[in-house]
């Protein structure tokens, strides 16, 4: 295709230029995703929008679980998005090396420049999503003050670092077990009704908080709403918990990717 070919022979120019690949490869990626389609780059916005409709309807009109919870909605859109973004970018990680093989296996390159791509490719949707987030703020008059805004865009970072980290691990494994893709979309569908997406951490029994907030996407999520719609911040410990282990967790990801990084052209 007309894409990948232009794409392609950019790529041969800018071999030793990485942060060029990166931004090369996650353009293509985003333009392909929507290439052909009726709508194209709006499903970037219609897609959360839509989730949001379904389970806004579904839990305030049928179950009544939204009732007596303040500023649902935005509790809601503002969990579904930065959901989205964690599961496209977790899964866009685990395929990014099989995605690419075709490139990989005719130029050398450094193999973590494919993962990266895939997170930014992610986060160029996400960036598109925060459209959405900031016209709901607006209807509902909520305004978040900069230091909370800020903090925001700290839980967001650390949401990449949790996407890398597992893309780097995920990435070279699904080379050699193809049955990853399965296991993680059953691990992604308890996860999204581990995280407090649907419902606020409040009104679960102060006694299950703990374990649920082993789950890393569901800690952010959950200090990303406090922060913008309670106004209110996590302490300073809460923070180097989360900052402790989103440093072990890349760590363990880019140094097992290193391990295997020069076995991944065998695995293709």
């Amino acid at each position: 295709m007309k894409i990948k070919s232009k794409s392609y022979e950019i790529f041969q120019q800018s071999e030793t230029n990485y942060f060029g690949l990166i931004w090369i490869l996650a353009k293509t990626d985003f333009k392909m995703r929507y290439h052909g389609s009726v709508l194209g780059y709006v499903w970037a916005l219609l897609k959360p929008l839509l989730i949001f409709l379904i389970l806004n309807f579904v839990f305030s009109n049928i179950f009544r679980r939204g009732e007596g919870i303040e500023n649902y909605p935005l509790q809601l859109i503002t969990g579904i998005i930065i959901w989205t973004y964690f599961s496209e970018g977790t899964n866009a990680g685990l395929v990014s090396l099989f995605s690419k093989a075709n490139i990989i296996s005719k130029v050398y390159f450094p193999r973590w420049v494919v993962v990266v791509s895939s997170t930014v490719h992610s986060t160029m949707v996400f960036m598109m999503n925060l459209i959405i987030l900031l016209a709901f703020y607006l209807y509902y008059q909520v305004y978040p003050s900069l230091l909370e805004i800020g903090f925001f865009v700290f839980y967001i970072f650390c949401v990449y670092v949790l996407i890398i980290s597992f893309s780097f691990i995920a990435g070279p494994l699904y080379l050699k077990f193809r049955d990853l893709m399965q296991i993680w979309s059953v691990i992604l569908q308890a996860l999204f009704y581990a995280s407090p997406i649907i419902y606020p951490l409040n009104i679960i029994p102060s006694q299950y908080h703990k374990i649920m907030l082993l789950n890393p996407i569901g800690v952010l999520i959950h200090y990303s709403k406090v922060a913008l719609i309670e106004d209110r911040l996590p302490t300073l410990v809460n923070h180097l918990a989360i900052i402790g282990v989103l440093v072990v967790a890349f760590l363990i990801g880019w140094l097992y990717f290193r391990s295997v990084s020069s076995k991944i052209i065998e695995y293709l």
